[in-house]
């Protein structure tokens, strides 16, 4: 039986980012525009550089990166989603998770 419900997230191709202070000025070539992130976004497009991956996997590597837990970083990056994916710097990727039985 298949299901759909492992969740992997893909970065928009030709998205230019420059630091700004704090923040980061990314624009996004699909949508034409120019959004200001925290360094958080930031660092799940950056994590997302090297290909599609689900929160754990980024999680994992900010975890490495940054020394945090990755149960501390969770909700910081589920929160991160919905916006990274209304400005078009990110999709979501439907992956068929076959189930036994």
């Amino acid at each position: 039986m298949r299901r759909w419900g492992v969740t992997q997230y893909a970065r928009t191709e030709g998205i230019l980012a420059e630091p700004i202070g704090d923040l980061w000025a990314v624009f996004c070539p699909t949508s034409g525009e120019t959004s200001l992130l925290n360094n958080e976004s930031m660092a799940v497009l950056e994590v997302l550089e090297a290909g599609p991956a689900g929160t754990a996997a980024i999680c994992g590597a900010l975890a490495e990166d940054s020394g945090e837990s990755i149960e501390a970083l969770e909700g910081l990056i589920e929160a991160c989603w919905a916006q990274l994916i209304e400005m078009g710097l990110v999709r979501e990727l439907r992956v068929p998770r076959t189930m036994l039985g």
